[in-house]
């Protein structure tokens, strides 16, 4: 069973949308009702996937999504960037458990606990996951972290090739465009480029470099 599931998420790392099933499998083992991968990527918008979950609970799931992702718990749990699966609950007070507007939304929804780990990406980006129990079930137990964490060394290479393929994608696309004339570049919502063709590139008297890898209008009048 670990094997096949190894194997999910190796998958998922090359074709996105099984991310959800390898979730689904990995939630399974833990005793979690859902799981989702988020990417952070300096100023741009988070990118994620959650697991597969039941109609009846998914809506009101992907409807706090991206308000979980941007909660102080989740927030301060990934600045700290831990070796391991943690318990999202460590990092709040008990007060703000209960009147987190996320936290609350959640509950209404039937999800407690919640278990996170995050994986720094050489390309700078920040691949977290997180997987959640209905309140039900309780919190988060050693034996249930630790299978977390077996399944870790598997995410987190998984993560790095999805950020790799990502970046080629991007390499892709904008050497599609040179080769019908077209200068291009693909950058961060902060305005760092990521990759340029060589039409782009050799448009000196236009574009210049600036700091942190970013580029401006060389004569903006």
């Amino acid at each position: 069973m670990f094997d096949d599931l190894t194997d999910k998420i190796y998958e998922a790392a090359f074709v996105p949308e099984l991310w959800g099933d390898a979730l689904e499998a990995a939630g399974s083992l833990s005793g979690s009702a859902t799981g989702a991968i988020f990417l952070f990527s300096g100023d741009s918008p988070v990118r994620g996937r959650l697991s597969d979950v039941s109609p009846v609970h998914g809506n009101s799931l992907r409807s706090v999504f991206d308000e979980f992702v941007a909660s102080d718990a989740v927030q301060r749990m990934c600045s700290m960037q831990p070796a391991s699966f943690v318990q999202v609950e460590d990092f709040l007070t008990a007060e703000e458990v209960e009147r987190d507007p996320v936290r609350i939304q959640l509950r209404a929804a039937g999800i407690g606990a919640h278990a996170c780990s995050a994986v720094a990406m050489p390309s700078g980006e920040l691949v977290t996951f997180v997987f959640q129990r209905w309140m039900k079930d309780g919190t988060y137990d050693r034996a249930s972290v630790d299978r977390l964490d077996q399944l870790r060394p598997h995410f987190a290479r998984a993560g790095m090739v999805s950020a790799r393929l990502g970046l080629e994608r991007a390499r892709a696309t904008v050497s599609a465009l040179e080769t019908i004339g077209l200068p291009a570049a693909v950058m961060t919502a902060s305005g760092r480029v990521l990759t340029a063709n060589g039409l782009l590139e050799e448009m000196t008297e236009m574009f210049l470099p600036t700091a942190y890898g970013g580029m401006a209008i060389a004569n903006a009048s």
